[in-house]
């Protein structure tokens, strides 16, 4: 199904730039039921069974592999591989996974992330402090020894480097590494920035060469998996010169893009970048110096592929060997055959147009597929119009064939927030939508305000007459999908006929996903189709930018001067967020309140309409030996093999 997603924190819009303060993180309290998140308190210090707080665990392998199979795996990516640089990242990312590393990561997608290009970590009673002990075998693909200098420079260059796009990451609301602010590094606003950060004051400091110390202005029960994130990948240091104190070994054009027979770019995944056309195809190559050992692939090539159903025929060809997902419209459900669980996955078989059985997996998504309305063009009855004209559970079931579950809420039901012991967050989000269960607004009382499993045209009409709008006053706007998605296609295409009744005339136009990404920065569009996948499943990664602070940097712009905003609304979500999220001293039941209050304001404000959270699918060939990746979906393919 949808596979043009942001991850938050590698893929992400630029977020607002609070501290925030999370009560009762200790010692290693990351969530760790694998594929489940935590749904009451992840940062609970009583839900471990001793107060150690070291993990040492060592991926090396110990003895050298025989490399037998070789060759290389031909994939596809569904847009332009926009970037090589991981801090500036944002629209497609194909091969990321291959060619970098963090000091975490997440094994073939699984959670709790685990040691990468660190050994294991210790982390304070108070909660602030993480010290990371790091590989002493570990190689850069130019040659270079990786250290806690290349720690240091990195993480620097995502807080200060006017090339991040990232900095929310690092020193915004949720996770914020401790560093100084000097407001006449920004531009004059009245909102807060994350540009004002004082050069070489964030608090990452290189105790010795394999030694790194982390520091949180607040502790944050999700550090561990925040920076197993793309963002925070680990680039040699001085490799350019884009913050204070480095001079940059290359221009940054030649080491991350094509500039001076570039790229030079090196990386510590399993892999290296051989040769990259932004528009038509990155390949790499088996890195033999991999601290893991060698891959047993000789190459991976990724190809731009932007139409779902030329991928399709590609694949079926066997011009692919591995398929991400099939286009909505082409999908059969009643070929797909599954023989056995493992986990949340699904694992079987799935037989193709031609008669062609190839493997089959799936699994619930960390995701969100909702359509953006940007709030400085577009008023809010127009906005709830989309909102009454939109059936969730009939997109849900005929537009995208069972394969997802119907979206009232932004935060996934996995992630969602709870409220008695022992729930499940799915049946919290199913009871709020449905009836209003623990709402906190009266906006909220009765469930979900325009109609839960159906349309109410009536409704859309009434708001739009209402605002002034009748069959001799039309409103006019451009809904833009991504370039190949049948599904956001049928989506926007189902609107547009319903909208027509409620004196809203919708043009559907085209764009590759970086495109959007790009648009949506600027902020030239005025309503666009997005999914958007959990790097964490925590509410907090969504709901960080829809309570209305920092406006100006986020894609619905709500809040923003001259934006067509209800104060009343935002101010109620942004005293939920700083009172009983942010504030010191507050608990998981606080939090939790919080985040059902910013998800009912957004109802309130619809600056983002959820519609679906859908079920990842991967299909591939015989002849490929590949795991069907966990819940993060973040996987390498260093033990992926060819049998060709």
């Amino acid at each position: 199904m949808p596979r043009d997603t942001t991850r938050r924190g590698f893929l992400t819009a630029a977020g607002a730039g609070a501290m925030t303060a999370v009560a009762g993180c200790g010692a290693n309290s990351e969530p760790t039921d694998q594929d489940t998140p935590a749904q009451n308190d992840p940062g609970d210090e009583s839900a471990e069974e001793t107060p150690e707080s070291t993990v040492d665990t060592d991926h090396s392998t110990e003895e050298a592999t025989t490399h037998s199979g070789g060759g290389t795996l031909q994939m596809m990516a569904d847009g332009s591989v926009q970037t090589l640089d991981p801090i500036n990242a944002k629209g497609s990312g194909a091969g990321y996974n291959q060619y970098n590393q963090q000091l975490m990561y997440f094994p073939d997608g699984h959670y709790p992330p685990e040691p990468a290009l660190a050994t294991g970590y210790e982390v304070s009673e108070d909660g602030l402090t993480y010290t990371f002990d790091l590989r002493e075998d570990v190689t850069f693909h130019d040659g270079s020894e990786f250290t806690a200098q290349d720690v240091v420079y990195s993480y620097r260059r995502l807080a200060e480097s006017p090339n991040s796009r990232n900095k929310d990451d690092i020193v915004g609301e949720t996770l914020t590494i401790d560093h100084e602010k000097d407001a006449t590094l920004s531009e004059p606003t009245d909102e807060e920035t994350l540009e004002d950060v004082v050069p070489g004051s964030l608090a990452v400091e290189a105790v010795d060469d394999y030694t790194v110390e982390v520091t949180l202005a607040s502790p944050f029960e999700y550090t561990l998996f925040q920076i197993a994130g793309g963002a925070f990948a680990i680039l040699p240091e001085n490799a350019v010169g884009d913050i204070e104190g480095y001079d940059g070994e290359y221009d940054y054009n030649e080491f991350f893009s094509t500039q001076g027979g570039g790229p030079a770019f090196a990386g510590a995944g399993p892999f290296r970048v051989d040769s990259w056309q932004k528009g038509s195809q990155i390949t790499l190559s088996a890195f033999e110096d991999y601290y893991g050992g060698e891959p047993d692939l000789d190459a991976i090539t990724f190809t731009v592929v932007s139409s779902g159903n030329t991928r399709l025929q590609r694949f079926q060809n066997g011009n692919a060997d591995i398929l991400e997902s099939v286009p909505t419209a082409s999908f059969n459900p009643s070929r797909v055959t599954i023989d056995r669980e493992e986990g949340n996955r699904s694992l079987g078989s799935y037989t193709l147009d031609d008669g062609t059985e190839v493997n089959y997996g799936e699994i619930p998504a960390l995701t969100t597929e909702y359509i953006v309305f940007n709030t400085l063009a577009v008023p809010l009855p127009v906005r709830r119009a989309f909102a009454y004209a939109m059936n969730q559970h009939d997109i849900a079931e005929n537009v995208y064939k069972g394969m997802g579950k119907p979206g009232y809420h932004i935060v996934p039901p996995a992630a969602y927030p709870t409220f008695e012991d022992g729930q499940s967050g799915e049946d919290a989000y199913d009871r709020h939508a449905e009836n209003g269960y623990e709402s906190n607004t009266d906006f909220a009382a009765d469930g979900y305000p325009y109609g839960y499993g159906e349309t109410q045209l009536d409704d859309a009409r009434r708001v739009m007459e209402e605002a002034g709008y009748d069959a001799g006053n039309r409103y006019e706007v451009t809904a833009t999908t991504i370039t190949g998605d049948s599904g956001y296609e049928q989506v926007f295409t189902r609107l547009q006929a319903k909208l027509r009744s409620a004196y809203i005339d919708v043009e559907i136009e085209e764009a590759e996903f970086g495109t959007i990404i790009s648009r949506a920065i600027s902020g030239d569009m005025e309503v666009f189709g997005l999914g958007d996948g959990m790097e964490y499943p925590g509410p907090q990664n969504f709901l960080r930018f829809l309570h209305g602070q920092n406006p100006s940097s986020q894609f619905t712009r709500w809040g923003a001067e001259d934006s067509y905003a209800t104060e009343e609304y935002r101010q109620i979500a942004r005293e939920a967020w700083d009172e009983n999220y942010a504030a010191e001293g507050t608990t998981q039941a606080d939090h939790n309140e919080a985040f059902q209050t910013v998800e009912e304001m957004n109802w309130a404000s619809v600056q983002e309409l959820p519609f679906l959270h859908p079920m990842s699918q991967r299909f591939w060939h015989d002849a490929v030996d590949v795991e069907m990746y966990g819940v993060m979906e973040n996987q390498a393919f260093d033990d992926t093999s060819l049998g060709r």
